[in-house]
């Protein structure tokens, strides 16, 4: 990974500084005033990106896929009085506080509550009505909503790169695009030149490349041969899988883009390296940079002192090798100039078996919340070659955590579609009536099953009410929000609770002083299945803030799940 987005940012800080040094006097030597250094912080931590609190949504939504929008709290103590008590002197002659005055107080702490990813529910075949260009298979390899369309990029067997599209993420029409003959005639959807891979939206992009791809090509030896000459730090050895005679073995990544997501064309090779998963990206509209998932490999180096045939490859896993399966990462301010991947998520004790390894490194945001960043990871067991598929959160794309609870899907019972393995796809969409949506792709037979007889279609991943993880608290729970600057004025909430629990909701600002009438006292009861439900307060929805507060939103909860909350 190349950090020098952050370096340039760094250094471009400290010129700032010191031309404020040198225009306020404070370079030479000479003491300033209170007042100067006042205004010399001022302007130099304004002049730089804030950390903290409030915070601004990029969208209306929040679901709580890690702590990142959950306070952590604080201990204060404090006298009757309700001022903060902190060091007594021993020596002091009026002590103003004894060493039992002081209370125990816990601003925002949250208590009694876990997070938990739900199981989805399972829908598919998909496409069943197949074309002749389709009697192989045909399997999405994308599934996006653009505006009010939702779109998919798929393969079929034997005919290539395909596209649809869909009014409402279930039914898929086969667009008629006349590129690309098939058995004499262009009445079909099939692209001349596809995406080659995962396509995602690049909002920073002119209209000429709206769309983009990213894609794991096989490379030819006169291509490996230019690339490395011409880019000697852009590649690694682990590209040439098979043996070293045999050339077509050789695995890049590059990409691809498109204005339409119909017309393509292909960029350059970014890495020589072997990524033989599903490559996912995206752009990052707060740091202006481009982030590609590649799969990479947990292992070491092998020693130099070693006899054996230097063509051995010791490393993958597929006979005997060391190496784990893993997820890698590439980031850029172009889409272009990557650097090879380094691992971000690995397989480690805890979160999976030691047989247990990764397979596709699917990115997806949660809808209408583009900063809240999901990994969905096929998780294949290479002892039993069986597979499941779990799911990681991140708040910037970078750090990343598993989000306890049960696999989101496991491969199905022997004799379905599906009873032999099963692999994520992007993307995650919300579909009309509010359920989640997530692609993957099922086999009738274990991945490493000899594939004579093997078959391959798509299918969603189902979550109703696009309840995909939950904040619960199986008895009594409480929790508060970061502080946000709402992008509305009321509150809907998405949440189960018990025929005997409840929740109940409080706004305050950041310095936790609710707001009138908004309290945990005034909130009208909120008990049984409220999908989206409106939040009141005596019969009241607005929030009760002033433009440019910062709002903490405090929950109580009662045997209760929050799946989300969202502003309008």
């Amino acid at each position: 990974m190349d950090f020098k987005s952050f370096n340039e940012a760094d250094l471009c800080f400290r010129a700032c500084l010191l031309f404020l040094l040198t225009t306020a006097g404070l370079g030479s030597g000479s003491a300033a005033t209170p007042d100067e250094i006042e205004a010399y912080l001022t302007e130099a931590i304004t002049a730089n990106q804030i950390s903290g609190e409030p915070y601004e949504l990029d969208g209306s939504r929040i679901v709580f896929t890690s702590y990142y929008f959950i306070r952590p709290g604080n201990v204060i103590w404090q006298n009757d009085a309700g001022e903060m008590v902190n060091i007594v002197e021993e020596n002091d002659e009026n002590p103003v506080y004894g060493p039992w005055d002081a209370q125990l107080h816990r601003p925002s702490s949250p208590y009694g509550i876990e997070l938990k990813v739900q199981a989805a529910e399972r829908m598919g075949p998909l496409l069943k009505d197949k074309k002749p260009w389709e009697t192989g298979y045909v399997i999405f390899k994308t599934v996006l909503k653009d505006g009010d369309v939702y779109k998919a990029w798929g393969k079929a067997r034997g005919a290539g790169d395909c596209y649809f599209e869909s009014e409402d993420g279930i039914n898929w029409k086969r667009p008629d695009l006349g590129l690309k003959e098939f058995n004499g005639s262009r009445d079909n959807n099939l692209l001349k030149s596809g995406p080659g891979g995962t396509v995602f939206i690049d909002p920073n992009a002119p209209p000429s490349e709206r769309y983009k791809s990213i894609r794991g090509p096989r490379v030819s030896f006169e291509e490996f041969k230019a690339f490395i000459e011409a880019h000697p730090d852009k590649w690694e050895t682990r590209a040439v899988r098979g043996p070293w005679r045999d050339p077509t073995k050789i695995r890049g990544i590059s990409g691809g883009v498109s204005p339409d997501g119909i017309h393509w064309t292909d960029k350059e090779l970014f890495t020589i390296e072997h990524s033989d998963g599903m490559e996912t990206g995206w752009y990052d509209t707060h740091r202006g940079r481009y982030i590609v998932y590649t799969r990479t490999w947990v292992v070491g180096y092998r020693s130099d002192r070693w006899t054996g045939n230097p063509q051995t490859r010791t490393w993958p896993g597929e006979f005997h090798g060391s190496g784990r399966r893993a997820i890698g990462v590439m980031v850029s301010d172009t889409f272009g100039n990557f650097d090879v991947s380094r691992t971000i998520i690995e397989p480690v004790p805890g979160e999976v078996s030691p047989s247990e390894v990764f397979y596709t490194s699917i990115h997806s945001t949660i809808p209408d919340a583009p900063e809240q960043h999901l990994m969905f990871v096929t998780v294949w067991d290479t002892r039993d070659d069986t597979c499941k598929i779990e799911v990681w959160s991140s708040h910037d794309g970078l750090v990343w955590a598993r989000i306890p609870g049960p696999p989101i899907l496991e491969t199905a019972n022997f004799g379905q579609w599906d009873g032999g393995s099963i692999f994520s796809f992007p993307s995650l969409i919300e579909l009309p009536d509010g359920d989640f949506a997530l692609p993957y792709k099922g086999y009738n037979l274990p991945h490493k099953y000899p594939r004579g007889h093997m078959t391959v279609a798509p299918g969603y991943a189902i979550w109703p009410k696009g309840r995909i993880v939950a904040v619960e608290a199986e008895e009594i729970g409480e929790f508060s929000t970061v502080g946000i600057i709402p992008p509305g004025r009321t509150l809907r909430i998405n949440a189960l609770t018990k025929r005997a629990g409840g929740v109940r909701v409080e706004i305050a600002n950041i310095n936790d002083e609710v707001f009138p009438g908004r309290s945990f006292d005034d909130c009208d009861p909120i008990q049984g299945d409220h999908f989206w439900s409106s939040v009141t307060w005596n019969g009241q929805s607005d929030l009760g803030y002033e433009e440019g507060d910062g709002v903490v939103i405090r929950f109580k909860l009662d045997r209760a799940k929050v799946f989300g909350i969202e502003f309008e």
